[in-house]
């Protein structure tokens, strides 16, 4: 787990902030009329799990072998809003996390993005892809298709939840069950039991 705690939270948000809109910079097609995106989501119901994490950290590509099913059954039951949020901690991380935004913008359901996000972990975790034009040849051998845009006001938003649930340290996943009872784990042992923990809410073994 990458552990960021030596770190005031503000410079912490504040590191990732320009690390990630730096390299943005004249790099981005912006949609003109089209509407703000947020964060990634996908699903509906009373509870929320929102992911934090980063393509290059080790114990989050460990996690997201397990992690990518768990979402495929939870989404495909419903029940449950799931949000993806990328923590640019490491020096690629921001191209990954734009071209998965990008990604995004061009999916047609939940199942496209989660294949977008699946290959851009195994890409990091081998080193795949370094260059702008390597990472979007890596996406297009898997035939998933991207749509460039304006990332700001995503990014933006990024900030905002990061300071919201004090996350510190990838991976996280935060599970809201009411604006009283939100629950956060970072260890992979903690973050399985949260999993069960939910299912259990959703009434499913």
């Amino acid at each position: 787990m990458l552990i960021l705690q030596k770190l005031p939270l503000p410079v912490v948000v504040l590191l990732g902030c320009l690390c990630i809109t730096g390299i943005f910079a004249g790099s981005i097609a912006p949609v003109h009329g089209a509407e703000i995106n947020l964060v990634p989501s996908y699903g509906s119901g009373s509870y929320q799990m929102l992911i934090f994490s980063d393509y290059f950290c080790q114990p989050c590509q460990n996690l997201e072998k397990g992690l990518d099913k768990e979402v495929h059954e939870l989404l495909a039951k419903g029940g449950v809003k799931v949000s993806f949020v990328d923590l640019p901690i490491y020096k690629l991380t921001p191209l990954y996390a734009r071209y998965f935004l990008y990604a995004v913008n061009a999916s047609k359901s939940y199942k496209d993005v989660l294949l977008a996000r699946k290959v851009l972990f195994d890409t990091a975790s081998r080193i795949g892809a370094i260059t702008e034009q390597q990472l979007e040849n890596a996406l297009k051998s898997r035939n998933i298709p991207i749509k460039p845009y304006d990332v700001k006001p995503t990014l933006t938003q990024y900030n905002e939840i990061v300071r919201k649930y004090q996350v510190r340290a990838t991976p996280t996943i935060v599970f809201v069950y009411s604006s009283t009872d939100i629950r956060k784990y970072s260890e992979r042992k903690d973050i399985q039991k949260g999993l069960t923990e939910l299912r259990k809410a959703l009434g499913r073994p």
